[in-house]
């Protein structure tokens, strides 16, 4: 659930201590306006990603980023086969059906 490295008896450690703190009076009071600042700090990071988005976007470094992603997708024994196939396909040419060590040729 929480993926800053805070186990759940982490937390409760933390909520009795707040409760002893501030009191069961005001924890909720303090908890809203907690909630209000961590909705204000990830709309600040909201939107200080758009702005680092848009300059990557400006400076081209999108259209970087669009082929990194499709070097991600090649598949670089798709190459490997292929020439494989082309080399047996050459031999085959070039001296027949490999024969098996009993003088027979060989199924493929």
């Amino acid at each position: 659930m929480f993926d800053f490295g805070i186990g759940y008896t982490e937390l409760v450690v933390i909520a009795v201590a707040a409760i002893i703190v501030i009191g069961p009076k005001d924890l909720p009071r303090v908890l809203r306006a907690l909630g209000k600042t961590m909705g204000k700090l990830r709309g600040m990071a909201r939107e200080f990603q758009g702005h680092l988005d848009d300059a990557m976007r400006e400076a081209g470094l999108d259209e970087v980023k669009k082929d990194l992603q499709s070097l991600n997708k090649i598949d670089p024994m798709a190459t490997v086969k292929t020439e494989a196939k082309k080399q047996e396909d050459d031999f085959k040419k070039y001296f027949g059906e490999p024969e098996a060590a009993d003088g027979k040729k060989a199924a493929s």
